[in-house]
């Protein structure tokens, strides 16, 4: 019963990976509601299979007496991750019993479809892929398949091949619109979590045939960072991008890979360049958001590919050094270097911090200062139980329409102002206080469970890596269904690393 569990998980997860960011109907405005009804049609059959095997292993256990031992060994086995799991589960139910509007609420509609049913499911698809994902290193053959497509016909797409006829009922919202994923937001988000993941699958992956794909789709992926609208992209994979170096760091031997991504990114940012330049190639000129802009126009984009070449050559030159020597670098650049970078990453986020207080403007970051603006105001107008709980996953329209109405300053309400494109403003104002705590802590707990894991897998190291990537992009988007799946299967999946490295 074990192994068909286990299997279930897997067919899930590759089904999840390949199918939910492919998918979409002939109507493109209905692609939200459309990935979340698959999503709960293969979760709840994942789940229904995982029952009936776990009755009958309940069954045989009872038979062998063997059912105290059972419990005792499960009830060791849970870790802080399950309970606030539950626990932020249990909220989103509270706060929708007490929300103004239980449909939208349970279906978050109006809000990227992560409503309360999407959270109670996915606490239980949580719970179901750290108790029975087999941990083998091949997690990355799950997402590459579909990972793949969706790029191709993404980068297919901005380049003014429109071959799957999906925006023609969009016309003028073309460049807002991409491949089957949604708009540029939804489009960064996804970039965000895959792109570092696959930045450190070569390490893992032990094959020099493996790593050329992987680094096939890299290249694409950086590519497609440069003709899409996609700031936030950056955003998320520069956050991600912290953890990998310091992660590369520690041991000299990942710093290769690293050096490669370097590179890849400047190749792909060369053929960018030469398509900007070059519009006549294409049907449409490519788009060019304000980070793009500046790396094409004063071609900074080719600062990490030099930063990779110097790198192979120091790893050349060091590999030529006496053994004593090398051994003196590498420990220079696992240990000290290591914590420099640390350091230096503490000065960055303050300083980033700093800025942005006394830089605040309604207009920062494309109108998300006005955004989080009425979503905060909303949350501090809120009564004592909506601080606690929220006002109910998916209503925060609710609370920006009412600030909207009294603000003293004019502001036309529209869509932008049913989400916070904040992953914590949202669920500071949906599931109050105790929510927003619930979700800092899950944010940290994956650094925990790795750091405490007996086993450093550095399988581990990639998945807690997307897991960044998600927060990264939550800072300036926010819960979208096809990015909340993936991240919770991949927090499912660290929390199977991590039970079977307690079990070990």
């Amino acid at each position: 019963m074990k192994k068909v569990r286990e299997e279930t998980v897997k067919m899930f997860m590759a089904l999840m990976f390949t199918l939910l960011p492919l998918y979409y109907t002939d109507n493109y405005y209905n692609i939200l509601h459309d990935k979340r009804d698959v999503y709960s049609l293969f979760a709840c059959i994942m789940l229904g299979v995982i029952v009936c095997t776990l009755l009958i292993s309940l069954i045989l256990t009872i038979r062998r007496r063997q059912m105290k031992t059972a419990v005792r060994n499960e009830l060791r086995q849970i870790s802080v991750m399950d309970i606030i799991m539950v626990v932020f589960g249990i909220l989103a139910i509270i706060s929708t019993v007490y929300s103004t509007d239980v449909e939208q609420s349970m279906t978050g509609g109006m809000a990227w479809d992560v409503g309360t049913w999407t959270i109670v499911l996915s606490v239980l698809v949580y719970l179901a892929v750290s108790r029975c994902y087999s941990g083998k290193g091949d997690i990355w053959v799950y997402l590459y398949a579909g990972s793949f497509a969706v790029l191709a016909i993404g980068i297919i797409d901005r380049l003014g091949y429109d071959f799957l006829v999906m925006h023609d009922e969009i016309p003028l919202q073309y460049n807002i619109f991409i491949s089957t994923i949604g708009n540029v937001s939804f489009w960064a988000a996804y970039l965000s979590m895959l792109i570092p993941f696959f930045m450190l699958v070569p390490v893992f992956t032990g094959s020099r045939w493996k790593n050329f794909f992987v680094y096939l789709f890299l290249g694409a992926a950086y590519f497609s960072l440069f003709i899409t609208l996609t700031n936030t992209t950056y955003m998320g994979v520069g956050v991600a991008g912290l953890f990998i170096i310091w992660y590369s760091l520690g041991n000299v031997k990942r710093l290769p890979n690293l050096a490669v991504n370097g590179i890849l990114f400047s190749l792909a940012g060369a053929v960018a360049e030469f398509l900007w330049i070059h519009p006549e190639y294409l049907l449409r000129p490519i788009d060019t958001d304000s980070i793009t802009w500046i790396l094409l126009k004063y071609r900074l984009y080719l600062l990490p590919g030099i930063a990779g070449v110097v790198l192979l050559l120091l790893i050349v030159i060091t590999h030529r050094l006496p053994e004593r020597m090398r051994q003196k670098v590498d420990h220079f650049t696992e240990q000290i270097l290591r914590k420099i970078w640390v350091e230096l990453i503490i000065i960055g986020v303050i300083g980033v911090i700093y800025y942005l207080i006394y830089n605040y403007d309604l207009r920062i970051f494309n109108y998300r200062g006005s955004i989080w603006y009425f979503a905060v105001h909303g949350f501090m107008d809120g009564d004592l139980w909506q601080k606690l709980v929220g006002v109910g996953p998916g209503l925060l329209d609710y609370v920006t329409q009412v600030q909207i109405a009294k603000a003293d300053f004019y502001v036309e309400w529209n869509y932008i102002y049913c989400t916070a494109h904040n992953d914590l403003i949202e669920y500071l104002v949906t599931t109050g206080v105790l929510g927003v705590v619930c979700r800092l802590i899950m944010y940290v707990l994956p650094f925990v469970m790795y750091a405490r894991g007996e086993e450093k897998k550095p399988e581990k190291a990639a998945v807690l890596a997307a897991l960044v990537g998600f927060i990264g992009q939550g800072m300036l988007n926010g819960p979208y269904i096809l990015t909340y799946v993936f991240y919770i299967i991949f927090l499912g999946v660290m929390g199977a690393y991590y039970r079977m490295g307690k079990v070990k």
